[in-house]
């Protein structure tokens, strides 16, 4: 049984200020924001970090391609869901952004196991995915153990079978196997080994979008997606 629990990841004597709330306009945001992820950080760690400007000194703006050249411009609060042991901890994390000096874009600086526009962290989403394809654990027993409804069970299904073609095509591009060898969700996801987070890295850098993110999947893709290189200074 996974038990849920809830955490606030910023004091609740804090009010946050105008330009640490969440952007609601999707088109300011589209036009303005694109995401940055952290490989070195998770939904564990990630309030743990202390980001300066210098920690971005060789990371490259995902717009306009400049390299360090940002300052760091506030915050947002952002719901995520994601395991800590056994428990499945909701939260409210405060995700810095940062702004490219060359191109004035601004960039929200994610962890690594964050999936853009979703609630589920990574490893939360394929923990689904594996018992229920894997496993062969109903759908409402699924639900049950972790507290969502069947319907959106059946959404984080979907998705999974929305990415399967690209999924797909990146094993068999990394993997130089043949397609009729690994055609089936259970032998896909069967290669989405531990750590999800290295799939993941390997499939943003081939596809510069991540994996299960179903907002901009039509119409282009969306805005590209960015990958933190911390600084060796940093580090």
């Amino acid at each position: 049984m996974v038990e849920l629990k809830r955490r606030r990841l910023f004091s609740s004597a804090e009010t946050p200020s105008p330009n640490t709330m969440q952007i609601s306009s999707r088109k300011a945001q589209h036009k303005t924001i694109i995401m940055i992820l952290d490989f070195a950080s998770s939904c564990n760690t990630y309030e743990k970090e202390f980001y300066t400007q210098s920690y971005f000194d060789e990371t490259p703006c995902p717009k306009c391609g400049a390299i360090g050249r940002f300052n760091m411009h506030g915050s947002y609060c952002r719901h995520v869901m994601y395991f800590v042991e056994v428990s499945l901890v909701h939260a409210i994390i405060d995700l810095k952004r940062i702004k490219c000096r060359s191109c004035k874009s601004t960039h929200a600086i994610m962890p690594g196991d964050l999936i853009p526009y979703k609630l589920l962290s990574l490893c939360v989403l394929l923990h689904i995915l594996v018992t229920h394809i894997l496993d062969k654990t109903p759908v409402l027993k699924i639900a049950e153990q972790i507290g969502f409804s069947f319907q959106f069970i059946y959404s984080c299904i979907s998705g999974f079978v929305l990415h399967k073609p690209r999924i797909h095509l990146y094993f068999m591009e990394t993997l130089n196997v043949f397609a009729s060898s690994i055609s089936s969700c259970t032998e896909l996801l069967s290669l989405i080994e531990k750590p999800y987070i290295k799939f993941q890295r390997g499939y943003i850098e081939r596809n510069r979008r991540p994996c299960f993110m179903r907002k901009f999947f039509y119409g282009g893709g969306g805005p590209p997606i960015g990958l933190a290189v911390p600084s060796a200074a940093a580090t």
